[in-house]
């Protein structure tokens, strides 16, 4: 285990956000392990989380790491063909690993689903995206009539995504139920979202507990709506974040990753397609739910 660190706030660091003084305190970290470690809620600052990278530092002020930055597991390079579930002339399911960007950002971060697989099999088109963090079904066409074809029926809501996730237990609410509330950007971390009770764009989920084994318990989740994070920001505005959840997760969590797995997808009849059900096989972390989710 790493060890742990503290050092006080001199003078000269007053004023200063809390990331940049990480970072010339512990240059040998780098800018991406810091913003994981302070958004992980891994800083305390006055025996209080804070998860801000731009947390402005006073003179004197006590800040503690209880365990420094793990090593950045290394980034995926190639394509897997195990990823594949599906393949045809015009649509090809794959199954996306956490930690796989989707599709490039603005920040440029790295080698992500969409490359990899257009290096494998030519020119492709993300049709719906996953969160970096989560694993499960990703949906990539040739273009052509199936891109009409999927829009109009996403639009239609005749497209079924359904999600395996694992909260803390015990759990306190109704087994089944409904979310519905407005999503927009948080005032201060433009990477998150958050509940508004005006503005913001409709969100609306359904969930359903399938059980609860050693403090865990397994929930399977349907997003009506397609908003970015709005199973996570759902499950956490219940106060049942998902566990692994860097962004919405509570202090003291420890899970190596998020617990949010897209597990299957059911698509309408598309020209001479008949209806088909795709399922991504759970990952090892939810080897004991299985028997449970069928």
């Amino acid at each position: 285990m790493a060890e742990p660190q503290a050092f006080v706030v001199s003078p000269k660091e007053a004023g200063q956000r809390l990331d940049r003084v990480l970072r010339r305190r512990y240059p040998q970290w780098g800018r991406q392990a810091v913003g994981r470690l302070i958004s992980g809620r891994g800083v305390r600052i006055n025996e209080r989380v804070v998860w801000l990278c731009s947390w402005k530092l006073q003179a004197g002020d006590n800040v503690s790491i209880p365990q420094t930055p793990k090593d950045k597991a290394p980034p995926i390079a190639r394509f897997d063909p195990a990823w594949v579930l599906y393949e045809s002339p015009e649509l090809l399911v794959v199954n996306k690993p956490a930690g796989l960007l989707s599709e490039g950002t603005r920040w440029g971060q790295g080698r992500n689903l969409l490359d990899l697989a257009s290096d494998r099999f030519g020119p492709l088109h993300l049709f719906h995206r996953l969160d970096r963090d989560t694993s499960g079904l990703v949906l990539l066409t040739r273009g052509g009539e199936i891109n009409q074809q999927l829009d109009a029926a996403f639009k239609a809501g005749a497209v079924i995504k359904e999600y395996v996730a694992l909260v803390a237990a015990p759990w306190t609410l109704a087994t089944e139920a409904e979310v519905r509330t407005y999503l927009a950007r948080h005032p201060r971390r433009r990477d998150m979202m958050t509940v508004v009770e005006r503005g913001g764009k409709r969100a609306h989920t359904r969930y359903q507990v399938i059980g609860q084994r050693k403090r865990r318990v397994c929930l399977r989740l349907w997003p009506i709506t397609g908003r970015t994070h709005q199973l996570r920001v759902h499950m956490a505005h219940l106060g049942t974040p998902v566990l692994g959840d860097r962004l919405y997760g509570v202090e003291g969590d420890t899970t190596e990753r998020l617990m949010l797995h897209a597990w299957r997808i059911t698509l309408p009849p598309l020209g001479e397609e008949p209806e088909r059900r795709f399922q991504a096989p759970l990952p090892p972390d939810w080897s004991a739910w299985g028997q449970d989710l069928e």
